[in-house]
Formats: structure tokens, sequence, C-alpha cells
């Protein structure tokens, strides 16, 4: 085994994997959580900070992102991009076409992978715009859950730093509005990751960042943290302080595998100096993560051994795999977030080093064990060492010119700083890029014509911003004339003139634009009068879908859905919007008949197989629902969705669900 380094180097590469990857994201905008939001109750030991913070930044949709709900569970031999970080003692694999995931982390003096490497690229719906996969580092900056970057491209150099080189990852996140910077680097044994979290903006935003690194989990592992409380979420909707490491009795959450059900352990670290969090198996070898004083958090997440944990590995892996997180972040929780003021940075290194504790001290009492993992990872990753190398990253890495793309981002973060008039920070470059974002650049730069450019087959998801909003406002005549309202004929008249008179393509889509700002702040009657307009202009199955979301009556909701399926018919989610309004509605036998008309691998999809199965449990036909559950497998599952259980329950009452539905994740699930 190597015991000295080589000069780091890096190299570009396919990465062999298995599995299947996310398809493009959907065309509708996303009009409220993608998944199910729990607000949290806080108990009463709760600090009046705390409460602030839990209350501030909630998102209430992750527009302007598209959904990234088409993908499947096929495994197939697929080749990713990664880049390969090396200096003889460690390896790290990053890949840059999935949110820059450290995908693995090889120590060669111990002949070890620290992380959970997925035998198996897989979906399901646990990100803040559905696609998520787990496995290695992510870093999560945005709102509670799973990044929008998670399955997307971030921009990718590699940086010559004074040490050697630098794998630098970065990317606009355009929920927030927040530039994100990772420099990733090697100092021996410890993988160094820096982050720069900047606001482009003059107004402070909520600031969300938890780092996110899955190990694998065996019956012998044990997660070690300096700390003897915790606050707790457990999929019950209650953040509670608890004593760690027996919150509950003889349970001892410190070993993954005593624990029943899936819960969240947010440790209370944050008065002690090199925080850290470390998983270590018996042979008292692992991984820890520390950091600079920037990221106050620690979390354990456990997905316990009840019969949703187990099935939940299995969904997003294998059945022979089993792993647990360990996460650091800048607040107590992840229903927190903190303030990052207007045009301000906020920085922070994080080190991940193979730890190795006396087996007899790893397995002893907590306290104990959980000094012992300090001592050993302070040796390693002295505190204060580490605060001198994020500032020395922060004067001479930090600000480094990029130098050239090995791998291509999204174009937005340059229609952004088009529109602001701005540069890009210090050290990034955000390129224009031939994607969705091409035309509302050039339209920023001035350039109306360029939204003719906008497809009405798969039109661009219209950014929300309040500096994108009035830049629309501004360029459509026909919003200025007709006021919204819809009510008065000659204003119509007058507006269909100016917008035909400018473009009928680019008339429909500042219309639309127009139409989601208004319908993403609640502004509905307004919302309503632009979809119209936009429709009277030129018929789009986007519009005419946000008219149905509007629309207060079952039946002419179905009709416009109708009209939006015939102009996009391989539109599933659409699809999937339609067949579900209907199901709350109430009209099961409807549901049915719309769905005889969908294309035919459209029909057969999993999550259009749970909606027919749901409207035949409605309409009493119980004996075809099992036949649909027989086979069932609904790729885009979300956590905490347990359709599945809950037919199984009525059309089997008393008897246990089946393990291959049930997906429970608490005991009161």
């Amino acid at each position: 085994m190597p015991d000295t380094p080589r000069p780091a180097r890096v190299r570009v590469l396919s990465l062999p994997v298995r599995g299947s990857l996310p398809g493009p994201e959907g065309q509708l905008p996303p009009l409220k959580h993608v998944r199910r939001s729990v607000v949290p109750r806080l108990a009463e030991a709760a600090s009046a900070q705390m409460r602030e913070r839990v209350g501030r930044g909630r998102l209430g949709s992750p527009l302007p992102y598209g959904i990234q709900s088409d993908y499947d569970r096929d495994t197939t031999d697929l080749e990713v991009p990664a880049l390969e970080l090396s200096n003889g003692l460690v390896t790290a694999t990053v890949l840059p076409g999935l949110g820059g995931r450290v995908w693995s982390l090889v120590d060669h003096t111990r002949d070890r992978e620290l992380l959970f490497v997925n035998p198996r690229l897989r979906f399901a719906n646990f990100g803040l715009t559905d696609a998520w996969f787990a496995g290695g580092i992510e870093w999560n900056l945005g709102s509670t859950g799973h990044t929008t970057l998670s399955s997307r491209p971030v921009h990718a150099a590699v940086v010559e730093g004074p040490d050697g080189p630098v794998v630098r990852l970065w990317e606009w996140e355009r929920t927030r509005d927040l530039v994100m910077q990772v420099d990733l680097r090697l100092d021996g044994t410890r993988l160094l990751a820096s982050t720069r979290v900047v606001n482009p903006d003059p107004e402070p935003k909520p600031l969300y960042w938890w780092t996110n690194i899955a190990v694998p989990e065996t019956p012998g592992t044990r997660v070690l943290v300096p700390a003897t409380h915790a606050w707790r979420t457990d999929y019950t909707g209650m953040l509670d302080r608890v004593d760690v490491p027996f919150p509950d009795g003889d349970v001892d959450i410190s070993r993954p595998q005593a624990s029943t059900y899936a819960a969240d352990y947010f440790y209370e670290v944050a008065d002690q100096q090199g925080r850290l969090v470390c998983a270590v198996e018996p042979d008292g070898r692992g991984l820890a993560q520390t950091s600079t004083g920037e990221l106050t958090g620690r979390k354990l997440f456990l997905w316990g051994t009840g019969p949703g944990g187990r099935r939940w590995q299995e969904w997003l892996s294998t059945p022979e795999t089993r792993y647990l997180e360990i996460q650091a972040g800048v607040c107590q929780t992840q229903l927190e977030h903190d303030v990052i003021d207007g045009g301000a940075t906020r920085s922070w290194t994080e080190a991940f080093v193979a730890v190795d504790l006396d087996p007899a001290q790893a397995g002893g009492e907590y306290a104990a064990a959980s000094e012992s993992a300090r001592a050993a990872v302070h040796a390693t990753v002295p505190p204060a060492e580490l605060e001198e190398l994020h500032a020395r990253w922060l004067a001479e890495v930090a600000e480094l010119p990029p130098g050239e793309l090995v791998q291509t981002g999204s174009g937005w973060g340059h229609a952004e700083l088009v529109l602001r008039g701005q540069e890009a920070p210090a050290g990034l470059a955000f390129p224009a890029v031939q994607d969705a974002s091409a035309p509302l650049a050039r339209f920023a730069a001035g350039d109306r014509a360029a939204l003719d450019d906008v497809p009405a087959d798969a039109p661009t998801i219209p950014p929300v911003s309040t500096r994108w909003t009035p830049a629309f406002a501004a360029a459509d005549d026909g919003a200025a004339d007709a006021g919204e309202a819809g009510d008065d004929a000659v204003a119509e008249t007058k507006a269909a003139a100016r917008t035909t008179r400018a473009g009928t393509r680019t008339g429909w889509w500042l219309a639309y634009a127009l139409a989601v700002g208004h319908h993403a702040r609640g502004e509905l009657d307004a919302a309503r009068a632009a979809y119209e307009r936009s429709v009277r202009i030129r018929p789009t199955a986007p519009a005419l879908r946000g008219l149905a979301v509007l629309a207060t009556d079952a039946d002419e909701a179905d009709s416009l859905y109708a009209r939006a399926v015939g102009l996009a018919p391989h539109d599933r989610q659409l699809w999937t919007e339609r067949l579900a309004a209907l199901l709350a509605a109430e009209r099961p036998d409807a549901l049915v008949e719309a769905a005889q008309g969908m294309p035919e691998d459209l029909r057969g999809h999993g999550r259009t197989q749970l909606l027919l199965a749901q409207a035949l449990v409605a309409r009493g036909d119980h004996e075809a629902a099992l036949e649909l559950l027989d086979t069932l497998e609904v790729p885009d599952l979300a956590e905490g969705d347990i359709p599945t259980a809950e037919l199984w329950h009525v059309l089997r009452p008393g008897e246990p669900v089946p393990e291959r539905l049930d997906f429970r994740m608490s005991r009161e699930a």
C-alpha cells in the first residue's frame, strides 16, 4: 500500500456504470411542491432563533426549473462523464454531469472505498425537481431537500493551484439566484472541498446548504458524533429534541441497524470547534467529515430495518446493499434557512478523511467512542490548520481563472448576468449555451425578436423572478393595453393587434410568461387573463394546462386538459396531471375512459397504472385493481409516498402489505 503521495493529477474519463439516466426535464411549470411538504411541529425546547429559521425561506415550488420525472428502472451498461482526481494515496471520482457528485473516494493506503458507491444508477422522486439518486457526496444548495442540481450538469474545469490541480465545480442555482462554487483538491490523504456561495444581488436571501455523504451500512456500522442531544424528525411532522445515543429507551441510534424506522438526527454541536461526524465499522475504520466553522450542523439519516426502509434501500440500489447518510449544513437542521446578505459571499472548507480507531474504543461506551473519534479526526485534520487552509484557499485559489471547461452546465447563469448587466464572480465563467436559456439571454441583451426562437411545441419554462417579470411586462404591449383583466373587448382587440404586429410567436410566449409569473404569485385572475391571451394568439399545451389548473369546474378543467394533450399527445407529465385531476374530482369512470386514449407506452407507465388502480378502487372494481397491483412498479415514487400500501389496505384489509408494495417509513404510516 502506498504511503507517500505522488503529484496530484486529474483525468477526464467516461465512467462505466449500470442503470439508467433521466430523460429531458418536463415543459410544464411546476406550480406547487413536487413532493408532499410536511410543515414541522416544533417541540417547546425550540429556541426563538430556530423558530425564525424554520419559518423562513420555504419555496412554494421549484420554479423556474422543470420536473425531471421521465426515467425508468432499466439496468443497462452506461458511460457517464467523470473527473478522476488522484495523488497515489487517494482517488476521488466526480460526476460533473450529475450535480458534481463525488461518486467514489478510495483510500489507497488502506485499500478501502470510503463512500457508498451505488452498484446501480437508479432514480426516484426524492429531489426538489424529482429525479435523485443515492450514493457519494452531494452538494445541496437551495431549500429543504435534495438540490435542483442533483441530476443536472454543472460547469467544471481544472484549475492549477499553488499546491496542485483543483477540480472546480460551479453553477447558478435558479430558485434562489445564488452562485455555487465547490473546489476539490487533495492534501495527502485528505480530500478538501472548499465552497463559496455568492449572492449576486443587493437583497438578502434565504441560505440552505447541506453536504450529503452516503456511506455503506453493515450490521456493525457505528456513527459517532461528540454530542449528547439531537433534534429528530421521523416523517410524522414533529421536530423534537432527544437524547443521543438513546432517544427511546434502549435503542442505540449510533448503531443504525438497531432502529426500526427511518429518521433524521441533527446533533447539537454548534458550540464545538472542529465539528465532525464519522461512520466506522467494527474494525474501527471508516470515513469522517469535519469542516471550518461556517457549517454548524451535523446529521445522521438512517433508513431503519422496518419493511419501508428495506424496500427503499432495494428500490434505490439492489437487494444486497445498504447505506446511511452523514451530513453537514449551515443550520442546526434541514428545516431551517439561514440568511446570506445582499452582495455577500459565504464560504467554508470541508475535509473528508479515513479514520482508524481502536476497535475496542470504537465499539465502547458512546461518549468515550465519540471522544476517540474526535481525537483521531483532529490529529489528521487539526481545526486550526483547516481554518488556515481555508483562508489560504480564499486568498490564493478561489478566484483563479477557471480555464478550459471540461463539462458545460446550463446557460442560465449567462442569461441572468446579461439581464443584470454584471460580470461573473471572480474565478467563474458563465458561457452562453445553446439550451433553453439562449433566446432569453438574447432577449435580456435587448433582442426582443429572440423570443421567436422559443419553440411552441416545447416552450421554455419562464423565469419568474422580480428581475425577469418587469422585463417581460415592458416588452409585452398586449398586457399594457389589456391590463391582464381580459374584460374589455376593445382592450382585447388592441392587445391582439399589438401582439400581432410584434410577432405572433413572441406575443404568445410573453403572455404565457406573464401568466406563469402571476400564477406563481397567486394572482389568479391576472394569470387566467394572460393564459387566455396567449392561447388566443397561439394555442399551446402549457398555456391550456395553466387554464385547466385554474378552472373551478371539473368538466371545464378536463376539457382544457383534453385540448392540451391533443397538442402534446406524448407529454406524460401532462397526461398524468389530467388523470390525477379526474381522480381528485371523484370521476373515476372519466379517468379510465381518458386513459384509453393515451399512447400505449404512456398508458403502460407505472404512474398511469397506479392512477388506474386508484380509479378502479373508487368505482368498486377491486379485482381489476388487484390485477394491476400484481405487477405494479412506479418509477417516480416519492419519499413518504405510500399509495401502494394504502391501496392494499383497502383491497385486502387486515392482511400484511406485500414487501414489494410497502414503502412506509414511519410507525404512523
